[in-house]
């Protein structure tokens, strides 16, 4: 016979598995956010006191994985551990020793092996995490989505206007550095956030999870310092969102979020 469910909780099915929310998942989740902004917020001032914020993160979400084995967030929690990862990462690399285009691809090696070492231990298919082609219906919207990277890159760009990274703009110097980007901004970051987070996000929360990875999203970019860009990373972020739950492919998103930054940071700070 079934259990019957706790009150005033939410139940998502997926197959013939219903996840079920209650008030103690929902507190989880808008502490969690708030966390986060809180750690994010504090490198601004102290990047060795964001450090330890984050990694304090990192240690609640792993035990709260371990210690919640019938939980429906068990899994949820240590896909969650990638984000506070993701920062002490970024934090902690001496970027004095690297070029600052090869400080993304480093990060990145570190950051892949979490996200796939999160999908072999709870034994998620490449498809549940977007790594699949979306349908023939599905192709207009990933062309649409790609499109999107040319103006979101250049509005971004006016509201950071980042150095150049390159002196002039060239086939030979811009090859590598571009291919640097699409792969760590684009397919790593998208791989995390619209990949494994996402699955996690919406089999959990429906369609509150959409939100909930794209405030988590905007929130990451706090440490910019301009919060006109937190809008925009929200705003983009629930697009690329959005596109994966209906193409059900990261391909799209993560070239075009690759190409963003290659506008951002290595094309529009020579012409604009």
């Amino acid at each position: 016979m079934e259990q019957p469910l706790e009150k005033n909780s939410t139940v998502i099915s997926r197959g013939n598995l219903p996840l079920k929310i209650g008030k103690l998942e929902k507190v989880f989740c808008g502490a969690y956010l708030v966390l986060i902004a809180v750690a994010e917020a504090s490198t601004i001032y102290n990047s060795t006191l964001g450090i330890a914020f984050h990694i304090a993160i990192l240690f609640a979400l792993l035990t709260y994985s371990v210690l919640a084995k019938n939980s429906a967030f068990s899994g949820f929690s240590l896909a969650l551990a990638i984000v506070p990862l993701i920062r002490i990462l970024s934090l902690s690399m001496p970027l004095a020793h690297f070029a600052f285009i090869m400080w993304f691809l480093l990060i990145s090696i570190p950051i892949f092996i979490a996200i796939f070492a999160c999908i072999i231990i709870q034994g998620l298919s490449l498809k549940d995490v977007g790594i699949a082609f979306s349908k023939v219906k599905g192709i207009p919207i990933e062309v649409g989505v790609v499109l999107l990277a040319l103006p979101a890159g250049i509005l971004e760009y006016r509201i950071l206007t980042p150095g150049p990274l390159l002196y002039e703009l060239s086939s030979t110097l811009l090859i590598a550095p571009a291919l640097i980007m699409i792969i760590y901004t684009g397919f790593v970051e998208e791989l995390a956030f619209r990949g494994l987070l996402q699955y996690h996000a919406v089999k959990t929360m429906g369609w509150w999870g959409i939100l909930f990875i794209t405030t988590t999203f905007a929130i990451m970019h706090i440490g910019n310092l301009i919060y006109w860009d937190v809008l925009l990373a929200f705003g983009v972020g629930g697009v690329y969102a959005l596109v994966v739950k209906k193409t059900g492919s990261l391909y799209g998103v993560s070239l075009s979020h690759g190409l963003l930054n290659v506008i951002l940071f290595l094309i529009a700070p020579l012409y604009f």
